[in-house]
């Protein structure tokens, strides 16, 4: 990722490093058979749902987390009836 400003009369641009753990579930299956990625989908939309409590504007915050919201409701959707998503952790 990239900012630009325009400072000065000079453009000052900044690379932002995008920090990323590999999440790997492993070989699909055997069940869902309808969606196999479903447990890789879930602790990514878990971890970015964590990290984007960090966000300290809260228009892009709010923004996020209904990004989130909708990801997690198609994951839903997508797993059936038979399936619960809660993501809402218990510890």
């Amino acid at each position: 990722m990239e900012i630009c400003i325009n400072f000065g009369g000079h453009r000052h641009c900044f690379f932002l490093p995008i920090y990323q753990i590999p999440i790997n579930w492993g070989k699909p299956g055997p069940d869902p058979h309808n969606y196999p990625a479903l447990f890789q989908d879930a602790m990514i939309l878990a971890a970015v749902s964590n990290v984007a409590k960090q966000i300290t504007d809260e228009n892009v915050r709010k923004s996020v987390e209904q990004g989130i919201t909708a990801g997690f409701q198609a994951a839903q959707k997508h797993a059936g009836a038979d399936v619960s998503i809660n993501p809402v952790a218990r510890g």
